[in-house]
């Protein structure tokens, strides 16, 4: 299992936990191997976020998205990350990562997985980080 910590701001992070939001946008993608099982611990970063990890999913694909993409897949992505065209052009070329499942949780400070600031994109997870995560999830 591949434990990840995601930055996201409002009102992402509430889309992505709505099921709303079902492509999240980013410059990189992890390294993963065919059948590797990766969950993604939501951060809810920015001025106006909880500034805690609040919820988690699963990530079940990534692929790269270049400078061009034809009409179709621009306003299927656009649609997918719940973005405008605008926001995307200027985002390109970037990795789409597909997500599934979202479950809040009760508010975690990152102190309380012995981090002190948030990645600013994405960062791994130990086992024992992912451990406290899954502890509170189930109280």
């Amino acid at each position: 299992m591949i434990n990840i910590l995601l930055s996201v701001r409002r009102p992402f992070s509430e889309k992505i936990l709505s099921g709303e939001k079902k492509w999240e946008l980013r410059k990189n993608a992890p390294r993963l191997n065919k059948g590797d099982s990766v969950t993604l611990w939501l951060y809810e970063s920015g001025q106006y976020g909880t500034r805690g990890i609040i919820g988690k999913c699963r990530l079940v694909v990534t692929a790269g998205l270049r400078p061009y993409p034809p009409k179709g897949i621009l306003e299927w992505t656009m649609k997918q990350a719940c973005v405008t065209e605008e926001h995307l052009r200027n985002y390109l070329p970037c990795y789409v990562w597909g997500i599934q499942d979202p479950v809040r949780i009760s508010t975690v400070p990152l102190s309380d997985i012995g981090m002190t600031r948030p990645p600013q994109s994405w960062q791994y997870l130990t086992d024992e980080q992912a451990d406290i995560l899954e502890r509170r999830e189930s109280e």
